[in-house]
């Protein structure tokens, strides 16, 4: 019987040099992602970036008038303060949205611009914003009234916004940051004491 003939296959052999060549690539590359690394460890421990600082400063409520059908009407104006504690970073926002919030229930929004902060520098901005026809329900329509007798109401001040960190001509991506300043403690026009309360920024 005839049998087929032809030339076997032969086996691939990687030479010792091909071989060397591709374990000294592979060496390289896991150094240089080591290194890489490395740097930015270094770099961000010596950063040793710190959260910035805020607090409400300051303020007041004006023009209030709370209707029979419970619709609100107010102004506010308050200081919002910020600290950069970061010696070697500067910090650059996007436009940031702010909220006033009693028990729960939006009585007033704004926004702030786009800015940045240099290391150590402190900022204060004034935050004057309204109430216009909010509609209320009534029984935060009464809590609002007994503040109201006292002098004196409870509010929460949130901000949200996007920013990231600057060393150099380094630059971070941007980040979601939302900034809570609860028990704001607001008094009313005829009051001299002023608003006060701590704020903590959430990443």
């Amino acid at each position: 019987m005839a049998k087929a003939s032809g030339l076997a296959r032969q086996p691939t052999v990687v030479g010792p040099r091909r071989s060397m060549l591709i374990k000294t690539t592979i060496t390289v590359l896991l150094a240089l992602i080591v290194m890489t690394g490395l740097t930015i460890l270094v770099i961000w421990l010596s950063m040793k970036p710190k959260r910035p600082v805020y607090f409400i400063d300051g303020g007041s409520i004006n023009n209030y008038t709370l209707t029979k059908d419970y619709h609100l009407n107010a102004s506010y104006n308050f200081v919002l303060k910020t600290f950069n504690p970061n010696k070697k970073m500067l910090i650059l926002y996007k436009k940031m949205e702010i909220k006033i919030m009693f028990e729960n229930v939006t009585v007033a929004s704004g926004v702030i611009d786009p800015w940045h902060q240099h290391k150590r520098e402190k900022r204060a901005f004034k935050l004057d914003l309204a109430s216009r026809d909010v509609v209320l329900s009534r029984a935060v329509s009464e809590h609002l009234e007994h503040a109201k007798s006292l002098d004196q109401v409870v509010l929460e001040v949130e901000l949200k916004g996007r920013i990231r960190s600057k060393l150099g001509v380094w630059k971070s991506r941007y980040y979601h940051m939302k900034i809570s300043c609860e028990h704001v403690v607001a008094q009313f026009s005829n009051s001299s004491k002023g608003s006060h309360g701590s704020c903590s920024p959430y990443f």
